[in-house]
């Protein structure tokens, strides 16, 4: 497609900009920095809830052709993007993320990957292009999400599928949320609501994390009493040791193992840390 085949041309030079200027250049406030870039890649490729997580949105995603195009909106520094392409190794795989940071990074990991700096809520794709769209953890970032879920919709292919992952439980906002910057976290039903309202037809929407979700749950409302406060380097320890303490615990690693072969059998819970919402772009009007 000539438009897809401009945009991966024009990617080397956006991606070599020393100050993340490129052509056409996202005039809007950024809801993330490079500082938290850093931090989340840190924090994320092995984490047992992530390493979930991308799993869960590979099984979901429908069979598709060989040579498909598949597009991640808000890709970081593309660890979903490399199990895509393992997973789909003839895909034509494209990452769109706002942060310059995440993408050099990405593209030294994937060069053959197209990748561009975009606005979730203004992709450079034409109409009906994709035939899959993933998104995790992006859309608690956009202001508008109803506006970056109609981008989906536009994008899609008649029949094209996207996998969308957001955190739940808007009463559980705390301290961790507000240090990465998100606008909110999703009652139950509100991600498949808004994306019936963008256009797309919703197949599945589950919860994920419901195996450790009581603890979590318990953790939450106690650092919403005791730590709603922290700012600054206090608050940025914090988040720290929190998804230190996650990240080396055996049972949290266990329990994450435990729902994996849960979900493998077709378990659906309603409550949970994340929801994973399957949608699909209908094929008539």
């Amino acid at each position: 497609m000539p438009e897809l085949d401009r945009l991966a041309a024009r990617t080397p030079l956006e991606l070599d900009d020393p100050d993340g200027a490129t052509p056409g250049a996202i005039d809007r406030p950024v809801n993330w920095s490079d500082e938290l870039e850093e931090f989340h890649e840190e924090a994320t490729r092995n984490h047992p809830l992530e390493r979930l997580t991308r799993g869960a949105m590979l099984g979901h995603l429908a069979p598709l052709p060989d040579g498909a195009t598949i597009v991640e909106v808000g890709c970081s520094t593309g660890y979903l993007l490399e199990d895509l392409s393992e997973a789909h190794p003839t895909a034509r795989l494209i990452g769109f993320d706002l942060v310059m940071s995440g993408l050099r990074k990405a593209r030294l990991a994937m060069p053959d990957v197209v990748l561009a700096q975009a606005d979730a809520c203004q992709l450079p794709l034409p109409d009906a292009c994709a035939d899959a769209v993933l998104s995790v953890n992006l859309l608690e970032h956009v202001a508008d999400d109803v506006g970056a879920l109609e981008q989906i919709h536009r994008v899609l292919r008649p029949g094209g599928t996207a996998v969308l992952v957001v955190p739940t439980a808007p009463n559980l906002y705390d301290y961790y949320d507000r240090f990465l910057h998100h606008e909110r976290r999703y009652a139950r039903g509100e991600m498949a609501r808004k994306a019936t309202r963008a256009g797309l037809a919703v197949e599945v929407d589950l919860h994920l994390g419901f195996v450790v979700y009581p603890a979590f749950w318990m953790v939450k409302k106690r650092n919403r009493r005791r730590f709603n406060h922290l700012e600054g380097v206090e608050l940025e320890q914090k988040v720290r040791r929190d998804l230190g303490g996650t990240d080396e615990s055996f049972l949290f690693g266990t329990a994450c193992r435990v729902e994996r072969s849960l979900l493998a059998h077709h378990a659906k819970v309603p409550f949970g840390i994340r929801g994973l919402t399957v949608v699909r772009r209908p094929t008539a009007p």
